[in-house]
């Protein structure tokens, strides 16, 4: 299963690998507008976004993408470890 983190904290992308590694899910993250950005993330299964650190406009492709292609997204507000390991909890009861 794969997942993609929108947002957060560039220094603890180790950190973010690690706790998805944990919960069974390869990860994909994205802190900055890449090219191509909407069909990079049109074939995952969730979708974890950090409303505080992510652009407006990652955020704005993001939900679209998800509402359109049905995919799971978790919006949190803080880029924190503990943040992301209780979007996986949920994320991993879900599907």
């Amino acid at each position: 299963m794969c997942i993609v983190i929108a947002g957060g904290i560039k220094g603890i992308e180790r950190e973010y690998k690690n706790i998805s590694k944990k919960y069974g899910f390869k990860c994909k993250i994205f802190n900055e507008n890449v090219p191509n950005f909407n069909k990079k993330i049109k074939n995952v299964d969730a979708v974890v976004m950090f409303t505080g650190t992510v652009s407006h406009k990652i955020s704005k492709k993001c939900c679209a993408v998800c509402k359109k292609n049905d995919i799971c997204l978790k919006r949190m507000h803080s880029s924190s470890i503990n943040q992301l390991e209780l979007a996986l909890q949920e994320i991993s009861s879900e599907i």
